[in-house]
């Protein structure tokens, strides 16, 4: 994907939601619960690995600068805070982004299974092996 194909690069001034000089958010155009946000670095660059160290730093006040205003919009219950990286890890853009998911209390507006339900359709304590999802024994 090049800079002139990415969804992501030179955003519009009015779906900007939030931004400091490195990053912005926007609201996600497909969004797995009401408020969801993408934060999203200026810098075209792939994944979450490839981004700066000063990229690094500067995250986490676009976070707690997005919580602030979906605080104040939806009042939700919790949040999922979710890097893909790559296609194996269904980033669907090749352009780093980070969800800031809001969460519910209300079943209506919460999707089951925590962030496997967002992701995967699983509900909560749902067998992954018998879904079809199997897990690599963690290496020592």
């Amino acid at each position: 994907m090049t800079e002139l194909s990415c969804p992501f690069c030179s955003p519009e001034k009015d779906v900007i939601v939030l931004k400091n000089t490195l990053w912005y958010a926007r609201w996600d155009d497909f969004p797995a619960t009401r408020g969801h946000l993408l934060v999203i670095p200026f810098r075209h660059c792939t994944g979450y690995f490839d981004t700066t160290a000063e990229e690094q730093a500067t995250l986490p006040e676009m976070l707690m600068g997005c919580k602030k205003i979906l605080d104040m919009k939806f009042s939700p219950a919790g949040y999922n805070i979710v890097i893909n990286v790559g296609e194996a890890a269904d980033q669907r853009v090749m352009h780093c982004h980070v969800h800031i998911i809001p969460r519910y209390s209300c079943p209506a507006d919460n999707p089951q299974g925590g962030i496997k339900g967002i992701l995967f359709g699983e509900a909560e304590g749902a067998n992954s092996r018998e879904k079809g999802h199997h897990l690599p024994a963690n290496p020592e």
